[in-house]
């Protein structure tokens, strides 16, 4: 839990370290750190990283601050609204068990800042596979030796060509300048 909390602090430190005195950075980052490991005690299975994610999630989504950010920097010299004004826009950032990562934009793309694929047995990930076997259980596949002709061959071709597939989200709802920030309870 340590590590991912250190992650994601350091990289919302790197978002401010040019807009905010690097003394009441730290302090924040301190403060944001301490609140965080309280936070997430009760919430942290590394068995099941991903249960819980809303829960650790932080975000600065349609005009209203985390109220995690809005503590630590209540509890620092730094200002809610100074906070507000130097994140970007519909940002949400996971701290989850061997992962950090983050978005910006309501359809942006999810950027992993961290994931440790070293710990976590728990973690398998499972893909369909035309030259692997059909398995029924998950006692087949740990005993699979190796990979023989798969059952699904003259069912499933696999296609020939590969092309790049282009996905352009939309932009961004516009934006609510102007108007008060309303901070979350």
């Amino acid at each position: 839990m340590i590590v991912e909390i250190t992650q994601a602090v350091d990289f919302l430190g790197r978002l401010l370290s040019n807009k905010v005195a690097s003394e009441a950075l730290v302090v924040f980052k301190t403060n944001l750190t301490n609140v965080l490991q309280d936070r997430f005690a009760g919430h942290w299975d590394v068995n099941r990283p991903y249960f819980g994610n809303g829960f650790r999630a932080i975000s600065c989504f349609n005009g209203v601050m985390d109220p995690i950010l809005v503590k630590a920097a209540q509890m620092s010299t730094l200002t809610p609204a100074t906070l507000y004004a130097h994140l970007p826009r519909d940002f949400v950032l996971w701290i989850d068990p061997y992962s950090v990562s983050y978005r910006v934009g309501d359809h942006g793309n999810i950027n992993t800042l961290f994931e440790d694929r070293s710990r976590g047995s728990s973690r398998i990930t499972f893909k369909l596979d035309a030259n692997s076997p059909a398995v029924s259980s998950i006692h087949e596949i740990v005993h699979t030796a190796s990979p023989t002709l798969s059952p699904l061959a003259p069912i499933f071709t696999p296609p020939r060509v590969h092309r790049p597939v282009r996905i352009t989200p939309p932009p961004s709802p516009p934006s609510k300048k102007g108007q008060q920030l309303v901070m979350a309870n």
